[in-house]
């Protein structure tokens, strides 16, 4: 074996049974199964319970899109008013004020859960979260 590929192998060479340390796999708990939850309005499983709502009278989890179709039905709306989610559990009347519906006015609010509550449903997503 020629003398410089012999200097390249000492020099490139990393590993060895000195230097090898054991990698250990961490093994995490199994998290505990979610309760199956059924929406009270459709009646239909809510596969996504992270996106769902709180029912304000019940407190039970629903879908967003059964708490939007139970709003546009109560609530009375003008001929360029639309209903949109504007966060922290509210909803909100609105009117876009250009075509590309990038700006907007909220004509009202429409609060649908009630404000600081804790439900169950969402403590057990929290803890499964880890949040």
């Amino acid at each position: 074996m020629p003398e410089g590929r012999k200097d390249d192998r000492r020099r490139f060479y990393r590993g060895g049974r000195r230097n090898r340390t054991e990698t250990k796999v961490e093994v995490k708990p199994k998290l505990p199964e979610l309760p199956a939850v059924d929406c009270p309005y459709c009646k239909k499983p809510i596969l996504d319970v992270s996106s769902s709502l709180a029912d304000p009278s019940t407190g039970a989890a629903v879908h967003f899109d059964c708490a939007l179709a139970r709003l546009a039905e109560y609530e009375r709306l003008g001929p360029e008013e639309h209903i949109v989610y504007i966060g922290r559990g509210a909803f909100a009347v609105v009117e876009f004020l250009d075509k590309s519906h990038t700006r907007f006015s909220i004509k009202r609010s429409l609060p649908w859960e009630k404000e600081g509550e804790k439900y169950d449903w969402r403590l057990q997503l929290q803890k499964r979260m880890g949040i």
